[in-house]
Formats: structure tokens, C-alpha cells, sequence
């Protein structure tokens, strides 16, 4: 792991280290780019194409569509104790989303002017589930969750054959939140497929769900036709360890080392101010890493050791001031006395607070939504959520006083604008009354 010593403001070095620069790379765009063309002009004979290549699965029209009996002989191998874990998830992700409802408003001004705005649902969304390096079945209920709790009445599944094949999980997953359309389709060729339409699968307003770079590039590509959740680079953990105390050490190793085995691009931050007790987390979360299985030890070990950064700070607001310019992902308040430095916290895609509350939780059971903004942009980006699928619709009902009153101004500004046609719509409606009256 890299280490950075910082004393009274953050240094350019370090800066350069946590910035997290677009890397484009063009022979994958390029890709994207093609297959795109190939779907639009050849359709279906394409994705299958696609989908021999990648998946090295005979993609017909007849099995695109996954059967509701095939998901229910599925389901049927899923073990008791994990759909009931399932089943426990869902009700506290469903708990806390149902707060996230968004309501409309309608008021009148002083001159008896009706305002507002109406909160409506997209019609159709597709949920994208990955099936590449891991399958991860907790994406399904994060996704679906907030979809229907924000009226989507339509919802597309796509995850590769072998999920199909493989996960239990997804099947049962997919008859408890009763999705009616689910395809085996993966990578790019399942996002441009939503977006695009092809064969019984027609388009979607909004895609969501993370996924490999080519993934994330189809869904950067597709962007405007349809609208997306994020563009989610590798997974982030940052830990401010605000303890000394030698029983911490493997949690806060444990914690980090969650994030390290997801993949080799993942990366996991370390900051604190105690340089000695920092140290001694490090050698512990090696330790850890080299008791995972073979894949996992060696996607932990190349994430730590390219990836990794303990960052030690004079004192703790410091620490903070590092946490909110790399905007994480997930953000871990490991003190005694958490309050005063969550608040102070701005920039997170999710915070988990107190010496109880490993990410873990928040991957499956917590509440809150996993899927994320990665790479900084929880500087602007937010959770994914109900909101994430609803849409605004802003209304007006002028009176014929008020036009009167305001038909100047409208006029002036309209002018200023050189939009003459502007100006007269509302003059007209005032020349009208005069004649009229």
C-alpha cells in the first residue's frame, strides 16, 4: 500500500494520487461503438453473435427470453435459510425506500395563478444484474426495489446465461419481486439491446445496474436515449479509524479487505492519525488477505498493493478533509465518537458509522441502496434510488388577470431575446380581450 504523510494541508502528491482522471480507452470504445452499429443494422443475428463470442451460449429467439417455469425449477434449489435471508433483506430495503417518496405540489400565487409539479413514474426500466467475474444477486433487489416502490409497472431483467444456469438465488429473487420479463443476455450487447429494442424485448426508458467496463461504456454510449443510473467504476472503501485500541485492528483490516477482494482496479483507504496503529492495520489486512481462497487472495493482493493508501493526518479534520475531497463510496466512521465527524462529512455515497457497521451491512441488509457513485462523483451523483425512477413534470394556469399584468415583461424579455413570435403570443391574448370587450 502507498503511504502519505500529510502535516498541515493536503500535498499535491497526494492530490495527484486520489485523482481519479477518465481513463478512455479507445479500443474498447471503439468495440461499444461497433457493436452498437452491427445491433441497430443486423438485430437480433448480432446478439447472438455477441453472445456465442462471450458467453459461448447458443443465443436463439426461443430461449432469449428466460421461461417462468425454468425460473421456477431454479428457485426450487435455492436453500431455506438463504430465501429466508433474502426475504429478510427485501423487507429492509423496501423499509427504508418507501421513505424516499417523492409528492407533487400545486399552489396558488396572488393573482390566483395555479403552480406545481407532478411526480410521475418512468414507464419501463432494465435492470442489468452481472454474471461476469461474480454473480451478485443482492444488485436484483437493490434495483427492483425502488423501481416499484416508484410505480414502474414495467421491469426488464438481463443477466448472462449462466446466471441461468448457476445462481438459485436470482431465480428465487426474481418470483418474490414478481419480474415478469427477464432475458439472458449480458455485457454490452444487454445494455444496447434494452436501449435499442430487439425482437420481443422492446425499449426501456432507463437502465440501471453496474457492470464491466464494456458495460459501463455501453451504458455512457446509450446515454440520452435512454437515461442511466451512473457510470460505476471498481468498488472504493475509506475508513477513518478514529481509535487506538488493539481490538480494532482486525475489523478495520476486515473492513478493508472487503472492498480488495471484489477486484484488482478496487482500492482501499486507510486515514487516521495515529501513524503506529495505521502500520499495524496494514500488516493485519495482509495477513487477512493471504488466508482468502486463491481468486480472491490474489484480487485482495493486486488491489493493495497498486491500489491501496494509508493516509496518516496531523489531527482528525484533516482526516475528514481528505474523506470529502476523494468523495468515496463508502465512507467508515470507525470512532467512539462518530457524530462530530459525520457531520462535518459531505461527500460519500454511503456512511457507515460506529464500530458495528461494516460495509457488509449496507451491501445486503442495512437499508440504504448499494448501488453507488464511484471515482469522486459522489461530489455530485447521489445513492441509487425511488427518486431514481420517477420523473418531474412542472404545470401552469395562468388567469387572464395575471397574463394582463405580466404581458409586459413577458413582451420585454422575449424581445430581448430576439424572439419576436414569443412576445406576440402573450400580446395577443391582451389585444383579444380589448377587442372583445
Amino acid at each position: 500500500m502507498t503511504f502519505f504523510e500529510i502535516k498541515d494541508e493536503i500535498t499535491t502528491q497526494l492530490l495527484e494520487f486520489l485523482s481519479e482522471e477518465e481513463q478512455i480507452d479507445l479500443e474498447i470504445e471503439k468495440s461499444v461503438l461497433e457493436m452498437a452499429s452491427n445491433i441497430r443494422k443486423n438485430g437480433f443475428a448480432s446478439v447472438a453473435e455477441y453472445s456465442k463470442k462471450f458467453d459461448k451460449f447458443d443465443l436463439t429467439e426461443d430461449n432469449f427470453r428466460v421461461s417462468k417455469k425454468e425460473i421456477e425449477i431454479l428457485s426450487n434449489k435455492v436453500s431455506p435459510k438463504l430465501s429466508k435471508s433474502l426475504e429478510v433483506a427485501i423487507e429492509r430495503v423496501k423499509t427504508f425506500h418507501e421513505k424516499q417518496k417523492l409528492e407533487g405540489f400545486s399552489f396558488k400565487d396572488n393573482f390566483d395563478n395555479t403552480l406545481g409539479q407532478k411526480i410521475i413514474p418512468l414507464d419501463a426500466v432494465a435492470i442489468y444484474s452481472p454474471g461476469g467475474r461474480a454473480l451478485y444477486p443482492s444488485t436484483i433487489y437493490m434495483s427492483a426495489i425502488p423501481a416499484k416502490i416508484a410505480g414502474v409497472k414495467r421491469i426488464v431483467l438481463a443477466s448472462p446465461p449462466r446466471t441461468f444456469a448457476e445462481s438459485a438465488e436470482v431465480a428465487r429473487l426474481i418470483e418474490i419481486l414478481e419480474i415478469d420479463e427477464v432475458y439472458r443476455i449480458g455485457g454490452a450487447q444487454a445494455i444496447l439491446s434494452c436501449a435499442y429494442g430487439l425482437h420481443n424485448l422492446a425499449p426501456v426508458d432507463k437502465i440501471a445496474g453496474p457492470g464491466n467496463i464494456f458495460v459501463a461504456k455501453a451504458k455512457q454510449l446509450v446515454y440520452g436515449k435512454v437515461d442511466i443510473d451512473m457510470i460505476a467504476g471498481p468498488s472504493e472503501i475509506l475508513i477513518i479509524a478514529d481509535s487506538d485500541k488493539e481490538e480494532d485492528i482486525p475489523l478495520i483490516a476486515a473492513d478493508l479487505l472487503s472492498q480488495a477482494e471484489h477486484d484488482p482496479m478496487a482500492r482501499s483507504i486507510l486515514v487516521g492519525v495515529n501513524k503506529d496503529f495505521l502500520l499495524k492495520i496494514e500488516k493485519e489486512l495482509y495477513r487477512q488477505a493471504n488466508t482468502l481462497p486463491e481468486n480472491l487472495k490474489n484480487n485482495a493482493l493486486e488491489s493493495l498493493n497498486n491500489r491501496g493508501l494509508i493516509v496518516c493526518c496531523d489531527k482528525l479534520d484533516n482526516c475528514i478533509e481528505v474523506s470529502n475531497k476523494l468523495a468515496p463510496e463508502h465512507l467508515e466512521i470507525f470512532s467512539y465518537n462518530s457524530q462530530p465527524i459525520f457531520d462535518k462529512i459531505k461527500n460519500a455515497g454511503s456512511v457507515f458509522i460506529g464500530r458495528f457497521t461494516p460495509e457488509s451491512v449496507g451491501d445486503y441488509i442495512g437499508g440504504p441502496n448499494h448501488i453507488l457513485p464511484t471515482g469522486r462523483t459522489a461530489r455530485f451523483f447521489s445513492p441509487l434510488g425511488v427518486y431514481s425512477f420517477q420523473k418531474r413534470l412542472s404545470f401552469i394556469e395562468f388567469s387572464q388577470k395575471s397574463l394582463a399584468n405580466y404581458c409586459n415583461d413577458i413582451a420585454q424579455i422575449a424581445r430581448a431575446e430576439n424572439l419576436e413570435a414569443h412576445a406576440r403570443s402573450a400580446e395577443i391574448r391582451i389585444t383579444q380581450i380589448s377587442t372583445d370587450y
